[in-house]
């Protein structure tokens, strides 16, 4: 992809909400185009997502296709205001549509609803008539869009400077409305399974996304298309993100850690799409909670962390705002918004032209009718720990490539494909060293798939939590105690040439109404059951309980340290930031022949029921930076400071840094 691409030269975006009630009065009554662009530019905003039509199912302009707002005034042209104003401050501004809701459409043409296979609804979340779903398959409806989407071009012309279609899925288990049953058979996707449904969805995605890029593509083919829908990974080719990537211009990535989501949601799908190739961004919010959260601001150090982390993975920035209905921005916000975009604007140069160092592979656990929450916190786990020893890592789908990886991960359920298999044996065989949790190597049947490795399962553990026994030559601190296991494991056997690290240890008994003890799990049997639970071999390390998901779900260190020197064992201590504290994270990049180094220091805390928050950048103070003979000297970007070696390899952090510290080590691969 071309340096000219907007989302190199355009890397600080608000992406614009305004979906406004037709019950709400005097909609734009407010707006001061001048003002609007100003405030914008202060913030060191260069692209704003604008919107031509809302989730209540009105325009912002004078559709002849759609329906303008009631209380806009009539004839005005809000989107084209907003347009012209950007423009003139230099500001690109891609044009918003919504797709999968429409509050109005809903009500007048009923024929359009998505309909689950009993006939009822497709609603958001069970709650009817707030935001339900319009069945974007239904062809009068595509069409219906194909000419919003020309009339917008038609329009503006020249001024349009790109895309995003919103809301581009279904409700699980929808749409089985007449006209998408002829679509499902028409692509033989009549499996009415979850399995089905993962398939049916990527299918409906990839024929819809074509068809809007060929139009935009005719008319404007610089404007950038994005089709939002989430970006989960499946190691099925074809699925999920990679549905319509092949029809989008870049990639971006919703995620306000603020809201449902939480800090783990953004890594995950982060470090999937930035190795697919075409450029991508992350997508915040400044809100205190989620989406329209009218009045709420988080405080500046949360917004920095949400915005540093994607430009440290080399992406740009979006931040969530939504326009008052009088049109007036919320002046604090911008405050907010420009305080933190000002030290992104001021980091650019540092990562122009760089490039990532992954060391470590995660396999996804994403699988077609599998359970989504399930393989996720799996995905999720494997990252956070990674992120703990500070190795640098990729999730990786079935298009990746293993070659330059030091180790590849297994997740707990990575269902292999044999073509997988295949890429994972020519990995191991030319020395790679793979770490594999739990099911993650087997085949959709349950077999162990990977017949290279001395390891066979015999079946699900039925008698659990249980617990893990260590040996002392894997880990004295473990070895001290039996450690209690909470998710339910495999029963497997070790061949030839492999080692037990951990032994499993049984309960007395599985826990019932009838047989208890204590107020948790039953405690473990004096002696060992026999079964290994741990086992390496010849550059392999396997464990047959789940352990991403379970530190992922019950934050056990037990299975994350575990991991720590299983991972240490295949392939040593992470080479850049080993010691340093767990809550730092560090981001390896190259550029030439530096290497830079990334690294951030925020603590999110959890100050309420279902929200974590980060309210102070945390210090570097007393912390020691290990980096391999290469490094001579380190330098802090912007102002030259010059980091002391202490010792060998290691460099005393400035004792006044908080939050964030760009370090570049000159000629590092030079040497």
């Amino acid at each position: 992809m071309p340096n000219s691409h907007p989302l190199f030269t355009h890397q600080r975006q608000v992406h614009l909400d305004f979906h406004t009630s037709p019950h709400i009065p005097g909609v734009g009554a407010d707006f001061d185009a001048r003002e609007f662009a100003a405030t914008l530019k202060r913030a060191h905003v260069n692209s704003v997502t604008v919107f031509a039509k809302c989730h209540h199912g009105y325009t912002y302009y004078p559709s002849q296709v759609g329906t303008p707002h009631p209380t806009l005034a009539p004839g005005r042209d809000l989107l084209g205001e907003q347009i012209e104003a950007l423009h003139r401050e230099g500001i690109r501004c891609p044009i918003y549509l919504t797709v999968g809701w429409d509050a109005l459409l809903t009500q007048t043409r009923p024929e359009w609803r998505t309909l689950f296979k009993d006939g009822q609804f497709g609603d958001w979340k069970g709650q009817p008539g707030i935001w339900a779903f319009v069945n974007w398959i239904h062809p009068d409806y595509q069409q219906h869009l194909e000419d919003l989407t020309r009339e917008t071009l038609g329009r503006y012309g020249r001024e349009v400077d790109g895309f995003f279609y919103d809301i581009c899925f279904f409700p699980k288990g929808a749409c089985w409305s007449p006209e998408s049953r002829k679509f499902r058979a028409k692509h033989g996707l009549m499996d009415d399974t979850p399995a089905g449904f993962d398939r049916f969805l990527a299918k409906a995605q990839e024929t819809f996304s074509r068809r809007y890029w060929d139009v935009i593509r005719a008319a404007r083919p610089e404007a950038t298309v994005f089709f939002n829908a989430g970006s989960d990974t499946f190691l099925e080719p074809g699925l999920g993100g990679r549905a319509r990537y092949e029809n989008m211009s870049h990639m971006e990535i919703e995620s306000l850690p603020s809201g449902f989501w939480g800090y783990f949601h953004f890594p995950r799908l982060a470090r999937s799409t930035a190795h697919w190739g075409k450029p991508w961004l992350g997508m915040t919010g400044r809100f205190q909670t989620m989406w329209g959260d009218f009045g709420g601001l988080k405080p500046q150090a949360a917004l920095e962390f949400e915005c540093f982390r994607p430009q440290a993975l080399g992406g740009a920035n979006s931040i969530g705002d939504q326009l008052p209905p009088g049109g007036r921005l919320d002046a604090a916000a911008y405050d907010l918004i420009g305080a933190v975009y000002a030290q992104v604007a001021a980091a650019e140069p540092f990562y122009a032209g760089s490039s990532a160092l992954a060391q470590v592979g995660i396999v996804t656990s994403g699988t077609p009718g599998l359970d989504g929450d399930g393989t996720a916190q799996s995905d999720e786990g494997a990252i956070q720990m990674c992120e703990e020893f500070h190795y640098e890592c990729q999730l990786l789908d079935s298009a990746s490539e293993l070659s330059g990886l030091d180790a590849v991960v297994l997740g707990d359920s990575t269902t292999l494909t044999p073509d997988f298999v295949e890429k994972l044996r020519a990995y191991h065989a030319a020395g790679g060293k793979l770490l594999i949790s739990h099911k993650g190597g087997c085949d959709a049947s349950g077999r162990w798939a990977l017949d290279f490795l001395p390891v066979s399962v015999a079946g699900e553990l039925d008698l659990y939590p249980a617990y893990w026994r260590a040996s002392a030559v894997f880990s004295p601190e473990l070895a001290r105690s039996d450690r209690v296991f909470y998710q339910p494991g495999l029963v497997v056997s070790a061949g030839a040439g492999t080692e037990t690290l951990v032994e499993r240890v049984l309960p007395y008994f599985k826990r019932d109404a009838v047989r208890y003890c204590s107020h948790l799990q039953t405690p473990p049997r004096p002696e060992s059951s026999g079964q290994p639970v741990v086992i390496a071999g010849e550059r392999f390390v396997y464990f047959a309980d789940p352990v991403f998901r379970e530190y992922r779900k019950s934050g056990n260190i037990a299975a994350r340290d575990a991991c720590r020197i299983a991972l240490q064992r295949l392939i040593g201590p992470a080479p850049y930031g080993h010691g340093l504290a767990s809550t730092i994270q560090v981001y390896p990049r190259r550029r030439g022949a530096d290497l830079l180094l990334t690294l951030l220091h925020y603590i999110p805390v959890r100050k309420a029921m279902d929200i974590d928050m980060i309210e102070e950048r945390s210090s570097f103070a007393g912390e020691v930076l290990r980096l391999p003979p290469a490094a001579r000297e380190v330098r802090v970007f912007g102002t030259g400071e010059l980091i002391l070696r202490n010792g060998d390899g290691a460099f005393d952090l400035p004792v006044r840094a908080r939050g964030r510290l760009l370090l570049e080590v000159p000629g590092f691969f030079s040497r």
